[in-house]
């Protein structure tokens, strides 16, 4: 995670507690780092390693390194590794430097760790290759009662001399604009955006538990066991005043700050492969009206318009949400029964119950257990294969 004078003692199993909710500004960061031909990727303050896997899932030909500070985090990280493809080191974000020039360089809630970050930009953005992106969030709500409320209880007359000190790490983080000016004078073109989620948190002092695993470690780590409890007891009060349950649970507004930037210069051409278009398949001559009974009735597939040049060759063309298939005509055809399609599917037992009513087959598979599937044929035989999204 991130840095201070002295490091903060994390504790992986209480950062994981609301990792669906902390996972969220990283894929939405994500979202803006369009470059498929990635081959050199650094998380800088991994953590856990949780969300660096999700960077070897989008380049899986990429060597992804993830860095972090705490050696506890890093000890559950390590059952991500992947040799050759996935790797965690020890490392400050202040002094890191990747082995070969990046091509992405993340750092997802770290920076604010480090005193002066705004400074480190620069050095940052050096080390991505021509065409590379960094790409960074922090979080922006150090003004909401939660942070505030934690402030005013470390320099009160009971834990002030304990708490005040300049060694206990203190976070803090800029607004967009400022982020944006220093990926630019780093010269990288950049943008600059901030996000309020607005967390609905479940369970007995919810807020509390959510900033056990992040602002209050470096609390906790330097008070003892019995401090601890007695600063958590008085914080929780407050925190419990401020943030009501409501009915659905206790509602947490969580202000993030992102920013990215890409160096000039164009990526690298190296053969990736960045995703599927379609899958063909072959079809008789003159049974369109079968193929879009099936692909649209039945699957719920939307046919497109070929292009003209090749509309005049008879077929059909459906696509759905990540799925393209086109169909083209065959005069000698023959069913393809071992090469096949593969859809993932959102309500498999109910697409298998629609194909059913459809007189068509479904021979349903194990091999893949725990991921269920089955197979269908369509009107002309071709093997269809339907997975449940993992």
């Amino acid at each position: 995670m991130g840095t201070g004078t002295t490091a903060p003692k994390w504790d992986p199993q209480q950062y994981e507690q609301f990792s669906d909710e902390r996972s969220r500004p990283f894929t939405d960061l994500l979202a803006r780092v369009e470059l498929p031909g990635a081959r050199e990727i650094a998380d800088l303050g991994c953590g856990t390693g949780s969300l660096t896997a999700l960077l070897a899932q989008r380049w899986p030909a990429a060597h992804v390194v993830g860095v972090d500070n705490s050696p506890d985090m890093l000890g559950q990280a390590q059952a991500r590794a992947m040799a050759g493809r996935l790797e965690f080191c020890l490392g400050d974000v202040r002094t890191w430097e990747p082995a070969a020039p990046l091509d992405v360089l993340v750092s997802n809630a770290t920076l604010h760790w480090a005193p002066g970050h705004l400074g480190l930009i620069d050095r940052l953005a050096a080390f991505l290759q021509p065409g590379g992106m960094l790409a960074l969030q922090v979080p922006g709500n150090f003004g909401e009662p939660t942070h505030r409320l934690l402030a005013e209880l470390k320099s009160s007359d009971r834990w002030q001399a304990a708490l005040g000190g300049e060694e206990i790490a203190s976070p803090s983080s800029h607004d967009p604009g400022e982020y944006l000016e220093a990926l630019l004078a780093a010269g990288l073109a950049a943008g600059a955006w901030e996000t309020t989620y607005f967390q609905l948190l479940q369970g007995d002092d919810a807020v509390l538990e959510w900033m056990k695993g992040t602002a209050l470690r470096p609390v906790l780590t330097a008070l003892s066991e019995e401090e601890g409890d007695e600063f958590l007891r008085e914080y929780g009060g407050l925190l419990r005043a401020a943030y009501p349950p409501r009915a659905h649970g206790t509602v947490l507004p969580y202000r993030r700050v992102f920013a990215v930037g890409r160096r000039a210069g164009a990526e690298k051409a190296r053969g990736v492969i960045a995703g599927l278009d379609h899958v063909q398949l072959a079809m008789p001559p003159g049974e369109e009206d079968a193929a879009r009974s099936f692909y649209c009735r039945v699957l719920g597939l939307v046919e497109v318009a070929k292009p003209p040049v090749l509309a005049a060759r008879g077929g059909c063309w459906f696509e759905g949400y990540g799925a393209e298939v086109h169909l083209g005509v065959e005069q000698d055809f023959r069913p393809a029964t071992k090469a096949h399609v593969g859809l993932s599917v959102l309500g498999l037992d109910d697409m298998a119950a629609r194909i059913l009513a459809a007189g068509h087959r479904v021979t349903w598979d194990d091999e893949l257990a725990p991921r269920r599937r089955f197979y269908s044929d369509d009107p002309f035989g071709n093997r269809i294969e339907l997975l449940a999204i993992a």
